[in-house]
């Protein structure tokens, strides 16, 4: 199963249980305790929440924001199980930092999670540092990439 053409559009209210789902799937406790369903109804109203598009097959979403020192800062991505390891989320990653308005884009990951750790490495991320005490025993590690100088900061 290659996945050929991945877009991104931004995802409307209708698209709610959609994402719901893909979240709820991914780990439900962490989706309840971390209450990501008023996270996500918010990221679709600010329109941040961006559905991830398969040859326009909807596989993930990722959520997109400016909150992080007001640069560019991936707050979520998730890719339904079937379809990881298949590029996608590298592809993803890459479409949201291209349409970023600021030269850099953030993001975080657990040190446990090293699929993450590798996307990112893929698609030119640098580690910026590390913070210990946000998941015991689970240190969460920093991200950046400089996306083009000529943009101007937000």
């Amino acid at each position: 199963m290659d996945m050929e053409n991945i877009s991104l559009r931004k995802a409307t209210i209708k698209d709610k249980v959609l994402v719901v789902d893909f979240d709820y799937s991914l780990d439900a406790v962490e989706h309840i305790e971390l209450k990501r369903e008023e996270k996500i109804t918010k990221a679709i109203s600010d329109e941040e929440c961006f559905i991830i598009l398969a040859d326009n097959r909807a596989v993930g979403f990722v959520i997109f924001d400016y909150r992080f020192f007001d640069q560019g800062w991936i707050e979520l991505i998730v890719i339904e199980e079937k379809y990881r390891g298949k590029g996608i989320g590298v592809q993803a990653i890459d479409l949201i930092c291209r349409q970023s308005k600021t030269n850099k884009v953030f993001t975080s990951t657990n040190s446990s999670n090293t699929q993450m750790q590798k996307a990112l490495s893929k698609v030119g991320f640098s580690f910026a540092g590390k913070i210990n005490g946000l998941d015991e025993g689970d240190p969460e590690l920093f991200f950046y990439k400089k996306t083009d100088d000529r943009k101007t900061k937000n």
